[in-house]
């Protein structure tokens, strides 16, 4: 496979596993085409052409060759400058890596983060809260993830990566779409009744089982083990990032009749408002559910022939039937 078709694949399974479905998906992109033909020719030449394909702006192409042919990758959660020169010294030991995959968003991805938060008023309508109003609470967190992320130095990995000569690209929301899918599915299919049962069976996903092991599994951070479950929503799972509005949500949450919320992670500030209205919080793990992400596009690569080379807290852990 050559960068860019790894980079399609990702982009595909997102959309497979996106909450909006995938006529939704198709909807949004159309909207995006129609905005862009419509703006002044000076607009065009500064608006970012990907997006007009890709509905993931958080993750890009980051550097390198996209047509290059890629036999071997190395995969990491973050991957910063260390992350680079560790694929080089790779190199020097036999290693080729033929392109770098981050997961967290890096260069034009991290600066365009914020724009894919909007998928979670999707996710909080499939546990039953109207999207007027999980929208208008979600645009605060938005627009302050917004101004939180401009200051950063989003380029320094990209600009390692192609100083070496190194193919690099960061793979979030269709990953964290993927794991959202995933675990919604596997919590669906379980007749539970209790918080502690929910923990329980989480710690049978390899990913989370793994994770226990090294003191980041699963927990419970509102709530008992003998709490009852009531109605349980996966929604701190993908949409880019989590916003400081998104305390406001709980009292909403509690309304429309969700007992338990299952996340990557969460702020003090939500575990307070949670308690207060009685919703249990499950935090799945950050790292882990990343990582559960990422091995169900990985697991694509390794079907097709390519080698997997996890670094920087990544778990692998393959699906794919030898």
């Amino acid at each position: 496979m050559k960068v860019q078709e790894i980079f399609d694949l990702a982009i595909k399974v997102g959309i497979e596993n996106d909450p909006r479905g995938t006529k939704e998906v198709a909807n949004y992109l159309k909207s995006v085409r129609k905005d862009y033909s419509e703006l002044p020719e000076k607009k065009k030449k500064e608006f970012d052409k990907e997006k007009l394909t890709n509905p993931y702006s958080d993750s890009k192409f980051q550097a390198g060759d996209k047509n290059k042919a890629v036999k071997r990758v190395m995969v990491g959660i973050d991957i910063g400058t260390g992350g680079v020169l560790l694929a080089k010294e790779l190199e020097r030991q036999g290693k080729k890596i033929d392109l770098i995959i981050a997961h967290h968003p890096v260069g034009k991805a991290l600066a365009d983060l914020h724009e894919v938060m909007d998928l979670q008023t999707s996710v909080y309508a499939k546990g039953g809260v109207p999207e007027n109003i999980a929208e208008g609470i979600l645009r605060e967190g938005i627009e302050s993830v917004a101004r939180r992320i401009a200051p950063v130095n989003h380029y320094e990995s990209p600009m390692t990566a192609e100083l070496l000569g190194i193919s690099m690209i960061n793979i979030h929301t269709p990953a964290d779409n993927a794991v959202w899918k995933f675990v919604s599915d596997y919590i669906e299919k379980k007749n539970l009744k209790r918080v502690g049962e929910l923990v329980d069976i989480l710690k049978e996903i390899p990913e989370y089982k793994k994770a226990t092991e090294l003191g980041a599994g699963p927990v419970i951070f509102s709530g008992s083990e003998k709490s009852r479950l009531g109605k349980v929503l996966v929604s701190g799972m993908t949409g880019g990032t989590d916003g400081k509005a998104h305390e406001k949500l709980y009292e909403r949450m509690a309304h429309y009749g969700i007992g338990t919320e299952v996340a990557m992670h969460v702020g003090d500030e939500d575990r307070d408002e949670a308690i207060k209205h009685y919703i249990n919080i499950v935090i799945a793990g950050h790292i882990a559910s990343d990582s559960l992400g990422l091995n169900i596009i990985m697991d694509e690569l390794e079907k097709k022939g390519i080698e997997i080379i996890p670094c920087s807290g990544y778990i692998r852990y393959s699906r794919v039937k030898k």
